[in-house]
C-alpha cells in the first residue's frame, strides 16, 4: 500500500487538507508572535474567549481531534465521542493557562497526529467515523475540519490583538 507523504494524497483536496492540517502549529504561533502577559488576558467583549482560552481551546481540541482521527484509522465506523468546549473552557482553567505552553501542548499533539497520516495509505482517507452531531464523515474530511478550525481561531486571536492594539 502505499503511504502518504507531503507530496502524495488520494486527490487534490485531502494533499490540501493534510498540507492545511500539517500547518496548524505555524498558523498559530504566528498569530501569537509578540503577545505579552496582559494581552493573552485582555477579554475583548463580555461572553468573549481570550487569547489564554483560545490557545488552550486548540490544545484540548487536539486531545480530541487526535482520538477521533486515531479512531477513524483503527476502528470500522467508529462512534466519536463530542465534547462541551464551554464547559471545558469553564472547568479546566482555560484563563489560568500560559499561551504559550498551550501552544506547545497544541504543536506535540498535532506533529504527532500529522506524522500518523502521513503514514497511512492513501486508501485511509476514505474510512468513515460517526459522530452524534455531525454525521458520518471520512477521514479527509475530518482532517480538512480540524485544519480550518485551526485558521478559525487564528482569526478570533487576530481580532482580540486588533481590540487590544486599539483599547
Amino acid at each position: 500500500m502505499r503511504a502518504l507523504s507531503q507530496n502524495q494524497a488520494p486527490n487534490h483536496n485531502y494533499a490540501d487538507a493534510l498540507d492545511l492540517f500539517r500547518r496548524g502549529p505555524e498558523i498559530l504561533d504566528e498569530v501569537l508572535n509578540g503577545v505579552d502577559v496582559d494581552e493573552s488576558r485582555f477579554i475583548p467583549a463580555p461572553d468573549k474567549w481570550t487569547i489564554r482560552q483560545i490557545a488552550r481551546h486548540l490544545a484540548d481540541t487536539e486531545l480530541v481531534a487526535g482520538m477521533r482521527l486515531r479512531q477513524m484509522i483503527a476502528e470500522d465506523r467508529p462512534l466519536m465521542a463530542v465534547f462541551d468546549q464551554d464547559l471545558w473552557a469553564n472547568h479546566l482553567g482555560y484563563n489560568d493557562c500560559d499561551v504559550f505552553d498551550s501552544a506547545a501542548k497544541f504543536r506535540a499533539l498535532r506533529t504527532d497526529m500529522s506524522a500518523i497520516l502521513v503514514s497511512q495509505p492513501v486508501t485511509a482517507m476514505d474510512r468513515i467515523g460517526l459522530h452524534p452531531e455531525r454525521g458520518a464523515a471520512t477521514l479527509g474530511e475530518w482532517v480538512q475540519r480540524f485544519g480550518i478550525h485551526v485558521e478559525k481561531h487564528a482569526g478570533q486571536i487576530r481580532r482580540v490583538r486588533e481590540v487590544w492594539s486599539r483599547r
